[in-house]
């Protein structure tokens, strides 16, 4: 499960829309169902002010949880096995926090972890749907946006283009859709692969550059395979207007970039022959 989990789950927004869901579903739960009983031997006041207190206590921690992870966003990855860790610890906290005031309240006869699986329990049930909702909401929307943009592409790709300087710009956007960088076709080295990301290499005021991008090169392929960039290893595309020396020695087949600070970049055997094939006509 490494793989990192969508950037719209911690962006502010989309938190305060899932702090402000799981509020009043939480409070609609308790008002309807009434657990950890307790209305039990309880007046109309002595109700409303335990679960008020019961509810502060819960959503104090979830809270506090999620501002945390907000803030740790661009320090720590988070990829689907981290984010539901961090879940699970979550729900575990609340459900320690509402454990120890029940007990300390309501069950001072009963020890502290016999009420804390009931209450664990309790707590799981009333956050795993909230929780799925606000996910599945968040996706949906987000395919949506995925949808008006490919559109958008669409209609303006169907559009004729009058020649100009822009003609010669590489737009380069993240997984997203989201517009990051764009460079002339002739200032680009090579693309690489990085994980999540890709490492594009180019020149900005005639100095090597790079900039990373949350995308991957498979994407990047499929997007630009109306340009000439060739891809010449699982973990690079080069640009061909900028390779100097292609050479054959002992380890393998290299290009060699128009830049001395730079790399060799290697040419894998799965796309050798096109590589070669691709140089071959060109000198042709």
């Amino acid at each position: 499960m490494k793989k990192v989990i969508p950037s719209y789950i911690l962006e502010k927004k989309n938190i305060i829309k899932l702090i402000v869901f799981v509020t009043f579903f939480v409070l609609t739960f308790v008002v309807i169902f009434k657990p950890f009983n307790s209305n039990k031997g309880r007046n109309i006041d002595e109700y409303v002010i335990y679960t008020t207190i019961m509810l502060a206590i819960g959503l104090s921690v979830f809270v506090g949880s999620r501002i945390l992870m907000y803030r740790l966003r661009n320090k720590i990855i988070f990829y689907y096995r981290t984010f539901i860790v961090w879940v699970s610890v979550e729900i575990t906290l609340i459900s320690f926090a509402c454990s120890l005031f029940y007990w300390l309240n309501d069950a001072r006869d009963v020890a502290f972890f016999t009420a804390f699986p009931k209450i664990f329990l309790y707590t799981i049930a009333i956050l795993f749907l909230p929780y799925s909702i606000s996910f599945l909401y968040l996706e949906l929307k987000e395919k949506n946006k995925v949808l008006e943009r490919i559109k958008s592409t669409h209609n303006e790709s169907s559009t004729e283009k009058q020649p100009n300087e822009e003609s010669n710009l590489i737009h380069f956007s993240d997984d997203r859709g989201n517009l990051k960088l764009s460079v002339s076709i002739n200032n680009l080295f090579f693309i690489e692969a990085d994980d999540n990301y890709v490492k594009i290499c180019y020149i900005n005021k005639e100095k090597v550059t790079h900039f990373i991008l949350r995308n991957s090169l498979k994407n990047i392929e499929e997007t630009f395979s109306d340009i000439n960039l060739i891809r010449c290893h699982r973990s690079y595309i080069i640009n061909p207007l900028k390779v100097k020396v292609m050479r054959r020695d002992k380890d393998g087949l290299f290009i060699e970039l128009d830049a001395k600070s730079l790399p060799d970049i290697p040419v894998s055997k799965t796309y050798s022959q096109q590589v070669i094939s691709l140089f071959s006509n060109a000198s042709s």
